[in-house]
């Protein structure tokens, strides 16, 4: 059994702008509604994608709160693509389209958002897991800027 760090930074809370009830522990971003949030599904970052702004830690309906985790550890899903990755400790982590996290080294460009780091378990298999996340917040990267094993 994995455990999963706490640091002590607290939540914010949002409202729910569509159900979320299978969305926990994924990103989110801001929604068009003020005080609103929506799942995070782009891949790239740009004018009609936002920055996520943190992980969603409850699975709320529409309409009501959702608690979001915008800096600090986290429990997070972390997505493992069939070919070519290894999760170690201190992977810098961007953006997936399905809401998770995945290694910044997979192929990406510019518009790539490195949004955290991985903190275990270490995984080599394809799939998705809930992972030990460090939320550093949105850096906007091409994987192959970042200073090699970093």
């Amino acid at each position: 059994m994995t455990a999963y760090f706490s640091d002590g930074i607290e939540t914010v809370g949002f409202v729910a702008d569509v159900d979320m009830t299978d969305w926990q522990y994924r990103l989110v971003k801001a929604a068009s509604t003020n005080d609103n949030v929506g799942k995070f599904t782009h891949a790239r970052l740009g004018a009609a994608c936002p920055a996520p702004i943190g992980v969603l830690m409850n699975d709320p309906s529409a309409g009501q709160e959702a608690v979001v985790k915008c800096l600090g550890f986290t429990k997070a899903v972390v997505d493992v693509p069939t070919t070519g990755c290894d999760l170690k400790l201190g992977v810098f982590l961007k953006a997936a389209s399905t809401g998770g996290l995945v290694a910044a080294s997979v192929a990406g460009g510019v518009e790539d958002a490195i949004f955290g780091r991985y903190l275990g378990p270490r995984t080599a298999t394809a799939g998705s897991y809930y992972g030990n996340v460090l939320i550093t917040g949105a850096i906007l990267a091409s994987p192959m800027s970042l200073p090699e094993g970093l």
